[in-house]
């Protein structure tokens, strides 16, 4: 069984904060006005002044009653619309300001550009919040944040967001509806592919495969060269029974030569639950040739070898995570199968009998990044059969691409009780680039 399974949602999409542009009112519109729309005017001027005393939510308030008669005219004035949807989005009031913008450029579309750019200058700061929100772990003001840019302007990124975090609240319903308003925003390319694999997923949790599908296909289409979205592809054709069209797509995807270690990994991880392991065998190799010191690449190798019987093969790798992860069971029960079926049983017995002197097990470990320069190991302990509140100090290393050791920290645990588990986290900060990580035994360090 693989480390870890295929993540095709691209959910909660961490995109870098942008200032306001350069607000340039090109063209003149809507300037025609009247008494109401000059009383307006006065009001929003004095709002945008510094030293005005009185506060800014006032002006925008008045400017508002003063306009409510032109506004309530059979034939309104433009201009009132415009100075409206100033005065709605000086509230924050972007329902208001919204509906106003609209029946401007209705009534006249020579003023659609300076509505899109109020939109849109109204629309950054509220997305910016929504991401220094995500960033902050609060979903909750996030998504207030991405709704109020939404209804100001429709841009795919919002809109996305959004629904990102309702796909993590479970609210499905909400969640495809924004989607399906952010693929019809069009706009950023990321946000495209997120709401086009993460709608197509939610439609397939509903039970609708065919409409997934047809989302998955247009997708691929449209940006062929997109290995995600492929893989996103071919992994439904194959849930939904098409083998065959299936393996096509991961085939194309075999003959390519650009693909990242990240991208090798995916494909691999396709082949795999296809149960198609010589070539998940061979995409594997392609990502640990990119980089051989990722844990879950060794793991995922080594279990494509032990399923294709490729002992030979399991055998140096198996050792590799012995010697680099020496408390976790499964790597020497991957290390004493290949053995076996070598014909050195006395070996396989000696690595059977190194897993069973085990106190205490890692059930799993990991290394993850956190923020720019800061990584953490993590996962869980088992205590088999130490004293429960001992404390174990295991020497935890970080590796370079080369394989050199970058820093080392102790890690820590106090045992949980006989049998029971508890988890372990333990954090470093480096300038220099991380390829992996290993860790040592009862106080001695494992080597590489």
């Amino acid at each position: 069984m693989l480390r870890h399974s295929l993540r095709f949602g691209v959910t909660a999409a961490m995109i870098a904060a942008f200032g306001l542009p350069v607000t340039l009112f090109a063209q003149e519109c809507a300037e025609k006005g009247n008494q109401h729309t000059r009383g307006a005017d006065v009001e929003l001027s004095y709002a945008a002044r510094r030293d005005d005393p009185q506060p800014k939510e006032t002006r925008y308030a008045r400017a508002i009653e003063k306009l409510e008669v032109t506004l309530n005219d059979d034939d309104p004035l433009p201009r009132a619309y415009l100075l409206a949807g100033q005065a709605y989005l000086g509230l924050r009031d972007y329902a208001g300001a919204d509906s106003m913008l609209t029946k401007l450029v209705a009534a006249e579309p020579g003023c659609s550009d300076l509505a899109d750019e109020l939109r849109f200058n109204a629309w950054v700061p509220l997305y910016n919040a929504g991401i220094n929100s995500l960033r902050a772990g609060d979903q909750a003001t996030a998504l207030d944040s991405f709704l109020e840019a939404n209804l100001i302007f429709a841009d795919a990124r919002s809109l996305t967001n959004a629904a990102n975090i309702y796909q993590l609240q479970g609210d499905n319903a909400r969640a495809l509806e924004l989607y399906e308003q952010a693929l019809a925003a069009g706009g950023e390319p990321e946000m495209i592919r997120a709401a086009s694999i993460n709608m197509a997923e939610l439609l397939i949790a509903e039970g609708r495969a065919e409409e997934a599908l047809a989302i998955y296909s247009d997708y691929a289409a449209a940006h062929p060269e997109d290995v995600l979205g492929l893989l996103n592809y071919a992994v439904a054709l194959m849930d939904s029974g098409d083998q065959e069209g299936a393996e096509a797509l991961f085939e194309q995807l075999m003959a390519r030569d650009d693909l990242s270690f990240r991208q090798w990994s995916q494909v691999g991880i396709g082949f795999y639950r296809a149960q198609d392991f010589a070539q998940a065998a061979q995409a594997f190799e392609h990502a640990h040739d990119l980089s051989p010191y990722n844990k879950e690449t060794l793991e995922n190798l080594a279990n494509t070898y032990y399923q294709a019987e490729r002992y030979e093969d399991l055998l140096p790798i198996a050792s590799q995570l012995v010697e680099r992860y020496p408390l976790e069971s499964v790597n020497y029960n991957l290390l004493a199968n290949a053995q076996r079926e070598l014909g050195d049983a006395d070996a396989a017995l000696a690595v059977l009998e190194r897993r069973d002197g085990l106190g205490f097990e890692f059930l799993r470990s990991q290394l993850a990044p956190v923020s720019e320069g800061v990584y953490s190991v993590e996962g869980q302990v088992m205590n088999k059969r130490e004293a429960s509140g001992s404390e174990v100090e295991i020497p935890v290393q970080l590796l370079g691409d080369d394989g050199q050791v970058l820093m080392s920290e102790d890690l820590t645990i106090a045992m949980p009780a006989e049998g029971e588990m508890t988890s372990f986290l333990l954090q470093f900060q480096t300038e220099e680039p991380v390829a992996g990580f290993q860790y040592g035994q009862d106080g001695s360090q494992s080597g590489s």
